[in-house]
């Protein structure tokens, strides 16, 4: 393994963390969520909006004291993206 690469690697090692915890020194922690553990209007809204589809991950987003919901989901072969507020509204359409 050539010294640059080693050099690269603990690098990399080193700064995880930091990267890490920079989020949430700003304010802004993402969290993976179940279907099962977001609250009902949210997941009320999340099964309409994926239907027929694949959910790959649901996020858990909070920021600035309010909390929002990403949803990952697989359409027509495709990645999309969703984004709720607690009270089930989508505040970002599908990307």
């Amino acid at each position: 393994m050539s010294r640059l690469v080693l050099v690269s690697i603990v690098v990399m090692l080193m700064l995880g963390p930091l990267v890490a915890t920079s989020c949430s020194l700003l304010g802004k922690k993402e969290t993976v969520v179940t279907i099962a553990q977001v609250p009902s209007p949210v997941r009320t809204a999340i099964e309409k909006v994926t239907a027929g589809n694949t959910i790959k991950q649901i996020e858990k987003i909070e920021s600035d004291g309010k909390v929002t919901y990403e949803v990952e989901y697989i359409k027509d072969g495709k990645e999309q993206e969703a984004y709720f507020a607690e009270d089930g509204k989508m505040v970002k359409g599908v990307q």
